[in-house]
């Protein structure tokens, strides 16, 4: 094996010159960057000790081995995944804080070299793997600072013997160094990572590659390469068909220290779990803005709690799958939760800004635990803390959940402390004694005295405060059962409604199929896993609160084609002394899995084939549909020529709402029987909507108040085939929500806090019927019939939801909300139903005021708060206080939002702010940029068809945003097609807007203040019909 020495060379700005230069130059000796096993750990490179000697050079070292091949030559083993490439890390993996940052240990010869010294890279691959002429095998560059990567080149053709790679035979790779280079980084130095690449989430096969002899060189071996093809590269589709090696992977070199290292986090692929990328391994990362940084010496993350919350790093298992596997884990990254009960030694690389008398950054990271003995802004320094002083009488550091560090909180006058901002890096956990710069602490380390925990009210979960249960928390008359043997509690059939606590431990699969349970419980608690779900005969139960903890699961369905039906029943009152936020009431998933689902549905509405009378109890559809004798049809309010425009409508109107249901009692083909007469005239074309379910999920007649289903943080959320009825307590009043804060004059564990009201609400914001509430997973709302009575029926906020098909009757405030401006889930193929219920107003009356938390009350099928969500083939009927779909893209109040990193939400959006996206567009971010609004349809009666407020574009944009396909009737005597608010350009395509009644006063586009422009709509294709004027104000 040949080392060159290190030569430092002038950075050029052009690529040409600098390729000039390296042609002039003289030759390197070859350089190995990867040869045998021995390679594949990091070397020490002074005579200063290093515990890093020995850390693995691999990009990930869950993917990639290094190979002791006794019999032939030693080799990279490399099994990339959907989400993850891998390679070689050629870096710098110690230095010394205190010796000018001197490197210790390093991978390869040298730290981060300058590519462009060499001509070539050439080494030996097999490859195997499903291969089109997209996923092909691939290589790139990574450079250190700034984080630059290289161009990406196909491993085929003219850089390969033969022109393709073999899972057979090992086949020579020549790259020229110069079709590596970009136009930002032209000369190819400070290189971090040589990556072997992944095709991607769209491909369930990814390459996996075998890799030798990874060498720099100017005298490259001979190839006889192939063409270059746009056809894909015949590739073999096992897995290489070598003989696994008698070794594998080799011992440490000897070098190694001798007692074991086990790095937590030491870049940034670590942040998320093994399995998922888009799951992270932060705790409170949404909350605190956790952030990482690739940073010139090292990757390190940033923590900057607040004075209610700490943040760091979680560990082991983060969900569980339907089979109770492990599929999200944090380290170690086996689905377990670490045991530092026989560890040493914690220690990372850390600075800290923000200290202040009384608040110091803790874990007590002070005196003899820091280098120079305590934290600084401007460097990072060691810390080193024996385990045992972290250890307690009652907790030894097994079953580890998380590492925390501290917020100070409040000061004895109650304010806050100046927040501390943690950067942190190379954190693990080692047998091996690590030296610090030391001045000894001016006393010995602080216990961590806790008040007496009984006085804590809430634990925070996520983004909110929620109250605490516990069995020693429970009124002296009430029950708290446990679960056992993976078997439902027995219950005294005369205990007192809400008196009896149901508890489903960890370990605990409970199967709950009872037909006839009268107990109505006050809680039912999930830890483990329980299933509502019929065996031989319909299923109820009922309950104040359903509670899916952390690492929980909670499935309530049907089997397909079952007779039978689940009833789940919230039956409670809220109690504003333990819960002053008025949480509870409901069914609510604190970062657990909740799954609904019941029998799909087949049809769900049915346009009529001729009117249907009042007096009559026959329908008459279009064609036959599976619909049941025994289910409901939902018939939309049709009546025309309301005087929806008048000041005080429906006051002054003598307003009937014209809504109602049909039973079935009767199927003939396509002629429907109802067991009732109806009231009211339907006409032809409405649709009937299907509303029966073999779910359902509703509020008790019997209750006190109104339950809501919740979903936060981590777990799983898909509510399918469900009918959900008379939930949601939010109205649309003015919200007025609780005021809380911990109490700082008491010390509990992380969080964990007394809560002090200093307001009590009377219309908290949140309590939807449906409700993704920053839920850090892909969601599915699918096949329901939500029949809320609240504000709002199906809620995606900061949240990827997927809103599909739904049935959505009668919301307050609007049927499907998307509420902050970052959802990117689409909305496809939903028919909401108004029954004219909001406040009818407009949201610019309370945006200012309410700081923009205060939006969609007037009356709205679809409301959005922003641009990236596709909005496609939904169709609206009825009665809208304003409008059946509605777009308020103000960027006030969001433009800090992030949205969620989760699966399935495009790359180049993920975790990013809402500001720094639309900087990105030349002409302004527009419908059509991530999503768009296509064939939507509404034959309603209105203020507003289309409603779009605050849409900017760039002056010279000539297109601003397309509304595509769009039918919009009014059944109204007045009102407008379109109305744009401080809006200067759309394009209409296929877009009719149409009158129904004679003399009516209606305009079809109608624009406001948009400062003294005029609406431009090029190119559109737009057709007026039976309105009274085409356009009008700004128009």
């Amino acid at each position: 094996m040949k080392f060159g020495c290190i030569v430092l060379v002038t950075t050029l700005a052009e690529g040409s010159a600098a390729r000039r230069l390296r042609n002039t130059r003289l030759l390197r000796e070859d350089t190995f960057i990867f040869d045998t096993v021995a390679d594949g750990t990091a070397q020490a490179t002074t005579a200063n000790t290093s515990d890093k000697v020995g850390t693995s050079c691999s990009t990930d070292n869950r993917r990639v081995k290094f190979m002791d091949d006794e019999n032939d030559q030693d080799y990279m083993d490399i099994t990339t995944t959907k989400w993850h490439s891998g390679g070689y890390r050629m870096d710098c993996v110690d230095k010394g804080s205190h010796t000018g940052w001197q490197c210790w240990a390093t991978c390869s010869p040298f730290p981060n070299p300058n590519f462009m010294e060499w001509n070539f890279l050439t080494f030996e691959a097999k490859v195997s793997g499903m291969f089109d002429s997209i996923c092909k095998p691939t290589i790139s560059l990574k450079k250190r600072w700034p984080s630059y990567s290289s161009n990406v080149l196909a491993l085929e053709g003219e850089y390969v013997d033969g022109g393709s790679l073999s899972d057979t035979v090992w086949t020579r790779v020549v790259i020229p160094i110069a079709s590596l280079s970009t136009a930002e980084w032209p000369n190819v130095n400070g290189v971090k990572d040589i990556y072997f690449r992944n095709c991607g989430t769209a491909y369930s096969v990814n390459p996996h590659y075998q890799i030798r002899g990874l060498l720099l060189t100017d005298d490259p071996p001979t190839i006889s390469a192939g063409e270059v093809t746009t056809e894909p590269t015949p590739q073999p589709t096992g897995h290489p068909t070598t003989a696994n090696p008698t070794k594998s992977p080799s011992s440490p070199p000897t070098v190694s220290p001798t007692e074991p290292y086990w790095p937590i986090w030491n870049e940034a692929g670590d942040s998320n779990t093994l399995e998922d990328p888009n799951y992270t391994c932060f705790e409170q990362k949404e909350r605190l803005g956790i952030t990482v940084e690739d940073n010139v010496f090292q990757d390190y993350f940033t923590i900057r709690p607040d004075p209610w919350v700490s943040g760091g790093i979680k560990f082991g298992c983060q969900r569980k799958d339907a089979n109770w596997v492990c599929d999200r884990s944090c380290f170690p990254f086996d689905g377990s939760a670490p045991d530092w009960s026989e560890k040493l030694y914690l220690t990372f690389l850390a600075k800290v800004e923000g200290e202040s008398p009384g608040c110091t950054p803790s874990i007590i990271l002070t005196g003899l635990y820091v280098d120079a003995g305590s934290l600084v802004s401007s460097e990072f320094r060691r810390v080193a803390i024996p385990l045992d002083d972290m250890r307690t009488n009652e907790w030894n550091l097994n079953n580890l959940y998380a590492l925390y560090f501290h917020t100070c909180g409040f000061n004895e006058e109650g304010s806050a402390y100046p927040l501390l901002t943690y950067h942190v890096s190379d954190l693990a956990v080692t047998n091996n004694a690590i030296d610090v710069i030391s001045m000894p602490p001016t006393t010995s380390p602080t216990p961590y005295v806790t008040d007496d925990t009984l006085l804590a009210t809430h634990r925070f979960i996520h983004t909110n405060w929620y109250p605490i249960f516990a069995p020693n928390r429970e009124p002296a008359e009430n029950s708290w059962l446990v679960a056992e043997n993976d078997a439902w509690p027995i219950v005294d059939s005369s205990a007192p409604s809400h008196s009896v606590t149901v508890f489903i431990p960890f370990d605990e699969n409970v199967i709950f199929s009872a037909a006839a349970d009268s107990t109505i419980y006050d809680k039912i608690i999930v830890e483990g896993s329980l299933t509502i779900r019929p065996v031989d005969a319909n299923v109820r139960i009922a309950a104040g609160t359903i509670i899916v903890e952390k690492g929980g699961t909670l499935n309530i369905l049907t089997e397909e084609n079952s007779e039978h039906i689940v009833t789940v029943e919230i039956n409670g009152a809220l109690d504003d002394q333990a819960d002053p936020e008025e949480m509870m009431v409901g069914i609510l998933a604190l970062e657990g899995s909740l799954t609904i689902s019941g029998n799909k549905v087949h049809t769900k509405m049915a346009p009529l084939s001729q009117t249907a009378t009042a007096g009559s109890n026959v329908l008459v559809i279009n064609e036959a549909a599976e619909f049941a004798v025994g289910g409901e049809l939902t018939l939309p309010d049709t009546q025309e020529g309301l005087n929806v425009g008048h000041w005080n409508f429906p006051a002054c109107c003598s307003y009937t709402d014209q809504t109602e249901t049909c039973t079935i009692a009767a199927i003939d083909g396509n002629q429907i029987t109802c067991e009732q007469t109806l009231m009211y005239d339907h006409a032809i074309s409405s649709n009937a909507a299907y509303i029966s379910r073999s779910v359902v999920i509703r509020t008790s007649e019997a209750s006190t108040d109104r339950g809501h289903i919740l979903h936060t943080g981590a777990g799983k959320f898909e509510v399918r085939n469900a009918r959900v009825e008379h939930l949601g307590r939010t109205s649309t009043d003015l919200i007025d929500s609780t005021v809380m804060a911990p109490d700082g004059d008491l010390n509990f564990p992380p969080g964990q806090a007394k809560m002090i009201v200093s307001h009590q609400g009377s219309n908290q914001i949140a309590r939807y019927a449906v409700h993704a509430h920053h839920s850090l997973v892909e969601a599915y709302f699918s096949g329901n019939a939500v029949l809320p009575v609240g504000r709002d029926g199906m809620v995606a906020h900061n949240s990827r939801v997927h809103i599909l098909d739904n049935i959505v009757v009668g919301a307050n405030g609007t049927g499907i909300f998307l509420e902050d401006g970052t959802e990117t889930g689409p909305v496809l193929n939903n028919y909401i139903i108004g029954r004219g219920g909001g406040s009818r107003g407009g949201d610019d009356g309370r945006f200012s005021s309410q700081s923009g938390t205060d939006m969609a009350h007037g009356g709205f099928g679809i409301w959005c708060r922003g641009k990236l969500a596709l909005v496609q083939g939904n169709h609206a009927e009825g009665h809208f206080g304003v409008s059946p779909f509605a777009f308020f893209v103000h960027p006030n109040f969001i433009s800090d939002k992030v949205i969620p990193d989760v699966q399935g939400t495009p790359a180049e959006l993920a975790g990013k702010k809402l500001k720094d996206i639309e900087p990105t567009h030349t002409n302004g971010l527009q419908l059509q940029s991530y999503g768009g609004f296509i064939n939507n349809s509404a034959v309603a009666t209105f203020q507003v068809g289309i409603d779009l407020s605050y849409f900017s574009v760039s002056a010279d944009d000539e297109v601003g945003s397309i509304i595509q396909d769009a039918f919009i009737k009014n059944l109204a005597l007045n009102g407008r097609g379109i109305s744009t608010t401080h809006s200067s350009l759309f394009t209409l395509n296929d877009v009719t807007i149409q009158g129904t009644v004679a003399e009516n006063t209606i305009t079809g586009i109608w624009c406001n203040n948009c400062n003294g422009c005029t609406l431009q709509t090029p190119n559109t294709t737009l057709v007026f019909e039976n309105v009274a004027s085409n356009r009008g104000g700004n128009c």
